[in-house]
């Protein structure tokens, strides 16, 4: 597998949220765009246990998963989420909203750690011990993270968007 050109993006992206941001909406959308690659590149990961696996790649994934899931969380629960209840108001339903993404995000940094100390092992060169198990752990931690993106997207942004215009 060649260095992907996702990993640019994942870097790219974490070096973004680990300083100020300007508009949150933009910011959100690079957010996401950056989770998508992540996905993708765990993705191919999954697909190359055991044969294929890329050092490389899975070294650079295992530093960068933990710092960038933070800073986009921080980001999120930090900007996001207030002006969110802002812009929205404080009803059941966003504040529901909220709660299920604040805990996902709990949810999503446990297996994070868990996941980098993986990948950061495929990226020493060390086998799986068992190769099915971890390439479920991949999927099951990019399948979550997708999901929690299409929600955030479909069940908080659209309506913010709706009221910026």
């Amino acid at each position: 597998m060649q260095q992907p050109a996702g990993l640019d993006l994942i870097h790219a992206t974490s070096r973004y949220f680990s300083g100020k941001v300007g508009d949150p909406l933009v910011a959100i959308e690079r957010a996401h765009a950056g989770l998508h690659g992540l996905c993708d590149l765990l993705e191919q990961v999954a697909d190359s246990i055991p044969e294929r696996i890329d050092p490389a790649t899975c070294a650079g994934l295992g530093d960068t998963l933990l710092p960038l899931l933070r800073d986009i969380h921080q980001f999120e629960e930090d900007v996001l989420y207030p002006l969110a209840v802002h812009r929205l108001g404080a009803t059941q339903q966003i504040r529901s909203t909220i709660t299920r993404l604040q805990y996902e995000h709990c949810e999503d940094l446990c297996f994070a750690e868990e996941l980098s100390e993986a990948l950061c092992d495929l990226g020493r060169g060390k086998a799986p011990d068992n190769p099915e198990a971890t390439g479920y752990m991949l999927r099951g931690f990019f399948e979550a993270l997708r999901r929690h993106i299409a929600f955030e997207r479909d069940h908080l942004l659209c309506v913010m968007r709706e009221t910026d215009a």
